[in-house]
Order: structure tokens, then C-alpha cells, then sequence
């Protein structure tokens, strides 16, 4: 019996560290991209076209590069919605379209503040 709670304790043992491993993964792809693309609208915001577009580009990249990691551990849903504000940014800034630069911005923004929050337990996700 003994070697059963044993047994029982270090998959417990392991499921937090990998939930832990989670966050932290999460948690540093998110903050890296929101970084890349608070550059890029600083960029905009100065009428520096080509640096916002590097930045956002520099973001794609990111993303696109953690697909063996999103496809994982995030819903495909989010993995599309996030990938779509990401291609909508890079088409407002390539255009110019400044009406709608600040919505694309947030909308990038709110997907992936989304997905960090998610990923991270809660009362009610636990309940």
C-alpha cells in the first residue's frame, strides 16, 4: 500500500511542477511579445513606420516559434484569435490606417493578457 501513496505523491509532485514550468512558460512568452509590441506603438506613435513593423514582425516570429509549445498547452482557439490580431496589426501599420492602428494595438494587447490569464489557476478553475 505504502508503495502506491508513494507512487500516488510523486505524480502529484510532478503535476505542480509542471504546472509550474507552465506559468512560467506563459508567463515569459506573453510579457515577451506585449514587450514587442508596446515597441512597435511607441514606434507608431512617433511616425516610424518601419520600427513599428520590425517590432511587430520580431512579435509574429516569437509567436511563431513557440508553436511547439502553443499547440500544446494552449486552445487552438486562442492560438488562432492571437495569430489573426498579430497579422491585422502588421496590415494596419502597413497601410498606415491610423483610425484603426489603436484598436489593432489593443486588440493584441487583450489577447495576449488573455491567455496569461487563462493559464493561471484560479478559485473558480479549480472548483
Amino acid at each position: 500500500m505504502k508503495k502506491r501513496e508513494f507512487t500516488a505523491a510523486a505524480v502529484l509532485v510532478l503535476f505542480a511542477v509542471l504546472s509550474v514550468w507552465n506559468l512560467k512558460t506563459v508567463d515569459s512568452l506573453t510579457d515577451e511579445l506585449i514587450i514587442c509590441i508596446v515597441k512597435s506603438q511607441e514606434c507608431s506613435e512617433k511616425l516610424d513606420i518601419k520600427g513599428a513593423e520590425k517590432n511587430v514582425d520580431e512579435a509574429i516570429e516569437r509567436w511563431l516559434n513557440a508553436d511547439g509549445y502553443t499547440h500544446i498547452f494552449i486552445r487552438h482557439s486562442e492560438i488562432d484569435s492571437t495569430s489573426d490580431a498579430l497579422y491585422e496589426l502588421k496590415e494596419a501599420i502597413q497601410t498606415e490606417e491610423a483610425t484603426h492602428l489603436k484598436a489593432a494595438y489593443e486588440k493584441v494587447r487583450y489577447h495576449l493578457e488573455s491567455i496569461n490569464s487563462m493559464e493561471h489557476p484560479s478559485i473558480g478553475s479549480i472548483l
